[in-house]
């Protein structure tokens, strides 16, 4: 599967770099609900905004990651919760909710007592039965240190996320920037569930 770290973006090919890439993701909420501001650790030019789209009924929520410069929305990323209480992210396309739209989904497999954490991505989005997943999320979010990576380990990273005030996302060459800064903002909501409460801003900002 060539996405996303071979020959084609999968969302826009101006966030498909031939070289090292670093990025600052910061918290920006605002009276919407959750938001953050994406700029590049190269000159701090502002690359990307994240923007509540709407809050449904506990069921879904929605975050649109938008062009900075242009406010053109790029993909849309959805929180899905089963009536047992499990619960898994989208990416879209744009703004679209179909199949068709659909560019990844990411799945929260961290175990019970287990130290740190683990999240599988789906890059078709199905992740039915005993898949395999395409990345593989580790690290420990509450530690700050995060690695996305084809196997799970440290010597097949395509990218690291790091999280103190605000999240430093480091990139390697050929990977879709707009996949892994919009896999930060699905980290964050998976440890900020509430995220329009006082409490949980104050807890991602001093980490838990």
């Amino acid at each position: 599967m060539p996405w996303p770290w071979e020959s084609k973006a999968a969302v826009d090919e101006r966030f498909y770099a031939q070289k090292p890439t670093a990025f600052t993701v910061a918290r920006a909420d605002n009276w919407r609900g959750a938001g953050f501001n994406i700029t590049s650790s190269e000159g701090g030019a502002a690359v990307l905004q994240v923007q509540t789209d709407h809050v449904g009924n506990g069921n879904l929520r929605s975050l649109v990651v938008l062009d900075a410069a242009s406010h053109d929305p790029l993909l849309a990323v959805e929180e899905f919760r089963s009536g047992d209480g499990l619960k898994w992210w989208e990416a879209f396309r744009g703004r679209g909710t179909s199949g068709k739209d659909r560019l990844f989904a990411a799945m929260d497999k961290t175990q019970f007592m287990q130290m740190g954490n683990t999240v599988h991505i789906f890059l078709d989005g199905d992740s039915s039965g005993d898949r395999v997943p395409d990345l593989v999320v580790s690290g420990s979010y509450s530690r700050g240190t995060m690695t996305v990576s084809r196997r799970g380990g440290d010597a097949d990273f395509v990218a690291q996320i790091r999280k103190e005030t605000n999240y430093t996302v480091w990139i390697k060459p050929g990977v879709d920037q707009t996949f892994v800064l919009a896999l930060t903002v699905i980290l964050d909501q998976m440890h900020c569930p509430y995220f329009d409460t006082p409490s949980c801003k104050n807890s991602c900002r001093h980490g838990r």
